[in-house]
């Protein structure tokens, strides 16, 4: 998962919405639309000739391509990133932040009809993430205080059926890291060192312990279970020197993942195992370890990468995001393959 960041939202009626999307579809502004709905895995948003657009990512044939252009308004605020999900069921949905206080504008994207259906919502500075059978909505700003003046960050739990709200949970301070997993409605919260699982079902919150010699870096929740992640005090982040060694640590309650040798830009879940995409001297070492035991599976070394966005694994490969390409990678052999993103990246899900 990556960094939280704090976004908006709003919902333009459908048809309107439609509409204006099929147009956008003959190519506006210059941008050139693809035709590879069928062989895109997965779908990822990026900035290109200055419009956000949906790219359509191919991991088998390695090739990014532009899909979809998003509705360009008056209001929309460029300060803050949209952001792109899939829900448990397959639905991938993006919203667009608004200036002010307005709330963001949120889109389904259709792959059996290659469009984006606009949807309807009345929240703003939320990030989505999607449990099992329900959906949280983050704060990623304090929207409250207590009595004794500590500030707290809420969650909305929402049906994905119809986006009606079924409690609202707080979570003590400003949240900067959020993970969730699709085969569960627990949610994995980070505020600083603190970290919390949040059972969307419940509402209960319940505090996970963080070794105090770890600054969290990145931070992962499969199956409800929270992986924290980051690199020991006593041996700093940069490690441009040593070997890259992670030590992994695993209770009941968590997991915690101590890298020494370099810095954590990003990490993922494939259930059985985690990745971790680590920078150290002029590229990024993609390490794979057992979730359970922390034995080290695969290691990969991609050259010329020294900051990554995003790491996921597909059936092709690990793909590594930087901000203007992506990455292929065979855990087997440590073969790399590289191809262009049609523009800036801005968000994956």
């Amino acid at each position: 998962m990556a960094r939280f960041t704090t976004r908006r939202s709003l919902f333009l009626p459908a048809l309107a919405a439609t509409a204006v999307l099929t147009t956008a579809c003959s190519g506006p502004g210059g941008v050139d639309l693809g035709k590879d709905w069928k062989g895109s895995k997965t779908f990822v948003l990026a900035k290109v000739d200055g419009l956000v657009t949906v790219v359509g990512i191919n991991p088998d044939k390695g090739r990014a391509e532009s899909l979809a252009v998003v509705p360009q308004q008056s209001d929309d605020d460029d300060s803050v990133s949209p952001q792109i999900v899939e829900l448990a069921d397959g639905r991938p949905l993006l919203t667009v932040p608004r200036k002010g206080n307005k709330p963001d504008r949120r889109y389904e994207v259709s792959r059996k009809d290659h469009v984006l259906d606009g949807l309807t919502a009345d929240e703003r500075l939320r990030r989505l993430l999607p449990g099992r059978t329900l959906v949280a909505e983050v704060a990623g700003l304090p929207d409250t205080k207590s009595a004794q003046h500590t500030t707290a960050s809420s969650v909305l739990v929402k049906d994905p059926a119809n986006w009606t709200t079924k409690r609202e949970v707080k979570i003590p301070g400003t949240i900067d890291l959020a993970a969730s997993d699709p085969t569960s409605d627990g949610i994995c919260l980070a505020s600083g060192n603190k970290v919390v699982r949040a059972d969307l079902t419940t509402g209960k919150v319940t505090p996970v312990s963080v070794p105090s010699g770890l600054d969290v870096a990145n931070l992962a929740c499969p199956a409800g279970h929270p992986v924290t992640v980051g690199s020991s005090k006593s041996t700093g982040s940069t490690g441009s020197t040593g070997s890259l060694k992670a030590t992994l640590t695993r209770t009941a309650a968590q997991t915690t993942v101590s890298v020494a040798g370099g810095r954590v830009d990003a990490v993922a879940s494939t259930g059985s195992s985690l990745l971790i995409a680590v920078a150290s001297g002029d590229g990024t070492e993609i390490l794979e370890l057992d979730a359970t035991t922390g034995k080290e599976l695969h290691r990969a070394r991609v050259k010329g990468v020294a900051a990554s966005l995003d790491i996921t694994a597909t059936s092709a490969g690990w793909l590594l995001y930087t901000e203007k390409a992506v990455t292929r990678v065979d855990p087997a052999t440590g073969r790399a393959k590289t191809f262009d993103l049609p523009g800036t990246l801005l968000d994956t899900p």
